[in-house]
């Protein structure tokens, strides 16, 4: 029974191999055209490569054995020649191939990165950070080498194959056959090598993801991993992957060894048997000396492919295991997609609804319970609540980073779910606790790269919220580079270049949530007038911990295990003397 099941294995994994060759193909077709040109162009190198032994034994038996040096002078010129043809098809072939690979990487990088960024938040909670730059950049270099050297070289060991064999038995069927009768046993190895090399590279890439994975998060919190002394036991951690690498490659390493000795043993041996089988019948006249000669370079061309094809074969078991991982992703069906015929909102006045709204990261365990609530056009609504209660939850819902399992969003009476995400979220501004700034300039960021955003309205921006004092004091202004995070400037300033940021788009609806946690208390009231250009005229949701920034709101939501508990402006909560006024006094108890 266990042989039939490993053959079931080997069917289905052939299949899933061509089954992802042809998705590649059909994915490079805009190279096809390339492609076909370094075929041609292998096959008439492999015709140049193999034009020489011929050349040789024409020199040896008609003119050199026989004294005619003068009549050898040509045949020498033309294997001159053979050499110089060879040198020139390959010089276009590789230029060819290499452009095809890296055309091909683009490609897939460029679509890899858009379906990325297409994904909700859900996907990035499952899928570290390291696994997916495996993808976009180790798992499409692997494509491109598979392109470059292992398409188009597969195509030359063939062509390579079928000619020596012809060619072989032209020269001396009986030689030719003594040499070819060898074959079958290097074909079977390979298939060995094959069955055994597949299982391993798919577990390197898998492993490759996790020691990236485990960089990634230590690179990312490399303070917290200093500050609390993690860096013994997390190099502990990583060590246990880094092991798992090397066991990996010592099986890979085992497998090779193995199997490429065997082709050379192989190869030797058939050597063996020309010079001797071909070496005694030079003595009956039956083979002449030039025949022996080229038989021995036809042979050490056979051998030659059949190890490069196994080469490939390493690379063709490489790429298949990108493939599958590449594709996982490309075929991934987004959890929130635009309906088929969106709805296109209009001007708007920035009222939002909230209608019976249950939501959950994780089925069955819900974070919000039947939420309803509306925030007016222009008013200011502050959700609180204790840790844990929802909060943010609403955000996630509101943007549609995470679907809803009950309920509607609305948007000036338009369900969000029936508008397209790009439509919509042009609309909303979030501006979070800890802002985001990307490496590059100072007006890059602040327009998000949108040429379209004149200069002059994000300096506007800028002195809204009183940002444009300190931009004046950096080398550059608007124009100076930021470091990554934006590690070059103070968290205050990194908060007041959000709130122009999201000046600069005019949202209808603003979202700040715990924009001001991340500061001190002075600095705080240094960006109060900052917040109120932000907040003037438009609908805003403010998320918050610290009260005292909320006191003033038209409505307050108060938040309980994913409820409203209570709702009204702060008067009204203070006279409920309930969950409101308890964290009011807990807060301000000093």
């Amino acid at each position: 029974m266990s042989g039939g099941h490993d053959h079931g294995m080997g069917d289905d994994k052939a299949n899933l191999d061509w089954g992802l060759t042809r998705r590649l193909l059909l994915r490079a077709r805009a190279q096809w055209g390339q492609l076909a040109l370094a075929a041609a162009l292998l096959l008439l190198i492999t015709l140049g490569e193999q034009a020489k032994p011929l050349l040789i034994k024409v020199l040896l038996d008609d003119h050199a054995l026989k004294g005619d040096m003068a009549g050898a002078l040509p045949w020498a010129g033309l294997f001159l020649l053979s050499i110089a043809w060879v040198f020139g098809l390959q010089t276009w072939q590789t230029i060819q191939t290499k452009g095809m690979g890296q055309s091909l990487m683009l490609d897939l990088r460029e679509s890899l990165f858009a379906k990325v960024h297409a994904q909700p938040l859900r996907y990035f909670d499952k899928n570290p950070v390291g696994s997916l730059m495996t993808r976009v950049i180790y798992d499409v270099e692997t494509l491109g080498e598979f392109f470059t050297n292992g398409v188009s070289a597969v195509f030359n060991d063939l062509f390579s194959l079928l000619i020596i064999a012809g060619l072989l038995l032209k020269l001396d069927w009986r030689l030719g056959a003594c040499v070819l009768a060898l074959l079958p046993l290097l074909f079977w190895s390979t298939l060995l090598f094959r069955r055994k090399a597949r299982e391993i590279f798919r577990q390197v890439r898998a492993n490759n993801s996790a020691l990236n994975a485990a960089l990634t998060e230590n690179l990312g919190g490399i303070a917290t991993v200093q500050l609390f002394n993690r860096q013994a036991r997390n190099a502990e951690k990583f060590d246990r992957v880094n092991r798992e690498s090397l066991d990996l490659q010592l099986r890979q390493v085992k497998v090779n060894a193995i199997f490429l000795p065997l082709a050379e043993l192989l190869s030797s041996f058939s050597l063996g048997v020309i010079l001797w089988y071909g070496g005694r019948r030079t003595f009956t006249a039956n083979v002449s000396v030039g025949t022996v000669v080229a038989a021995t370079m036809y042979v050490k061309n056979l051998y030659q492919p059949l190890k490069d094809l196994t080469d490939k074969f390493g690379i063709f078991q490489s790429a298949m295991a990108s493939s599958e991982r590449i594709f996982g992703l490309l075929d991934r069906v987004e959890e929130v997609e635009d309906p088929p015929a969106p709805r296109v909102l209009g001007p708007g006045r920035g009222q939002v609804e909230f209608r019976h709204v249950t939501f959950a990261y994780d089925e069955g365990r819900p974070v919000l319970h039947d939420v309803s609530f509306t925030v007016d056009a222009g008013s200011r609504v502050a959700v609180v609540g204790p840790t844990g209660s929802g909060k943010t939850s609403l955000v996630n819902v509101l943007l549609r980073f995470y679907p809803l399992q009950q309920g509607q969003v609305l948007l000036d009476g338009v369900p969000l779910d029936q508008a397209a995400r790009a439509d919509f979220r042009r609309r909303f501004a979030l501006v979070p606790q800890d802002p985001f700034l990307f490496s590059g300039s100072l007006l890059e960021n602040l327009r998000l790269s949108d040429a379209s955003v004149p200069r002059e309205r994000v300096e506007w921006a800028c002195r809204q919220v009183q940002a444009d004092g300190f931009i004046a004091r950096l080398p550059g202004g608007y124009d100076a580079i930021l470091a990554e995070g934006g590690n070059n400037l103070s968290t205050g300033q990194k908060q007041l270049l959000s709130f122009a940021r999201a000046l600069v788009f005019d949202p209808l609806v603003l979202i700040l949530d715990e924009a001001t946690a991340s500061v001190d208390t002075a600095t705080e009231a240094d960006i109060q007038g900052a917040l109120e250009a932000l907040l003037k005229g438009r609908s805003s949701i403010t998320i918050a911990h610290r009260l005292s920034t909320v006191i003033h709101s038209d409505k307050i939501l108060v938040l309980k295990d994913g409820r409203i508990a209570e709702q009204g402006d702060h008067a009204q909560l203070m006279a409920l003397n309930g969950l409101y006024r308890s964290l009011i006094e807990l807060q301000f108890k000093d």
